[in-house]
C-alpha cells in the first residue's frame, strides 16, 4: 500500500511539473508574440511619422493654390482656394551677392488667377478684378552670411517691361521674408505680386530692386542692385 501511495504521489507531481512546464513553456510563446507585434506596430508608427522632405523650401499659401505642378504654359491646377492658370515662366535661377545678404532668385512664374469665393474679399486691397487676375510669383532664399544681425528686404520694388510697378506692400503671399535677419540666419519662401496693367502677351523682363542692407541702427552697409530677368 506504501509503494502504491509513494507511486501515485510521483505520478501526480511529474504530471504537474509537466503541465507547470506546458504553461510555463506557452506563456514565453504568448510574450515573445507580443513583443513581435508591438515591434512591427512601433516600426510602422515610426514609418508614418518620417517627414517628406521633397519640398523643404514650400511653404503653404492659404492666399492661393499650390504653383509647383505648373511648367508648361496653359496648364491648370484647381484646388479648395481656386484655379490657377500658367501664363509665363522662365528658368532663372541665381544667387546674388549684396553685401553680407546671399539671395538667390528661382521659380518665377506668371498665373492667371480666379479666386474661391471665400478669398475674393482678401483681394479687394490688391486689384480692382479681384474674382480674376493675373500675378507674378518668385521663390527667394535669403542668407545672412555674417556675424551680426541685419536688415535686409528681397524685393523692394519690382518693375515689368510695360512700366508697372509693385512694391513690397504689394506681396500679398505674406510670409514674412521681409525685415532682420540674425547671424547666420537663412528665410526662405515665395512672394506673389497682383499685375493689373500687364498685358501678358507683351511681358518680356521684369527688374527685381532688392534694398539696401542695413545694420541694427538703419545705417546702410551695402547698396541694393537691380536684377534683370527675362522670359
Amino acid at each position: 500500500m506504501k509503494f502504491t501511495a509513494f507511486l501515485l504521489s510521483s505520478l501526480l507531481l511529474m504530471t504537474g511539473c509537466s503541465n507547470a512546464v506546458e504553461q510555463s513553456d506557452s506563456g514565453s510563446e504568448t510574450v515573445s508574440e507580443t513583443k513581435t507585434v508591438a515591434g512591427s506596430s512601433r516600426d510602422n508608427v515610426a514609418k508614418k511619422n518620417i517627414p517628406d522632405n521633397s519640398d523643404t523650401g514650400y511653404v503653404n499659401n492659404p492666399q492661393a493654390p499650390d504653383t509647383r505642378s505648373l511648367n508648361e504654359i496653359g496648364q491648370v491646377f484647381t484646388d479648395e482656394d481656386g484655379t490657377v492658370t500658367l501664363k509665363a515662366i522662365t528658368d532663372y535661377q541665381k544667387a546674388h551677392t549684396i553685401g553680407p545678404i546671399q539671395l538667390t532668385v528661382f521659380n518665377i512664374k506668371v498665373v492667371n488667377y480666379s479666386p474661391s469665393h471665400d478669398l475674393i474679399d482678401y483681394f479687394h486691397g490688391f486689384t480692382h478684378s479681384e474674382d480674376n487676375f493675373n500675378y507674378l510669383k518668385l521663390h527667394v532664399t535669403i542668407e545672412n552670411t555674417s556675424d551680426q544681425v541685419v536688415d535686409f528686404a528681397p524685393v523692394s520694388i519690382l518693375e515689368t517691361n510695360e512700366g508697372e510697378k509693385k512694391d513690397f506692400d504689394d506681396d500679398f503671399y505674406l510670409q514674412n521674408l521681409y525685415g532682420q535677419l540674425q547671424p547666420h540666419e537663412v528665410k526662405t519662401g515665395e512672394l506673389a505680386f497682383v499685375l493689373d496693367q500687364e498685358d501678358i502677351e507683351h511681358l518680356k523682363s521684369i527688374k527685381i530692386h532688392p534694398s539696401d542692407v542695413f545694420d541694427e541702427q538703419k545705417n546702410v552697409l551695402n547698396p541694393g542692385e537691380i536684377i534683370e530677368i527675362d522670359f
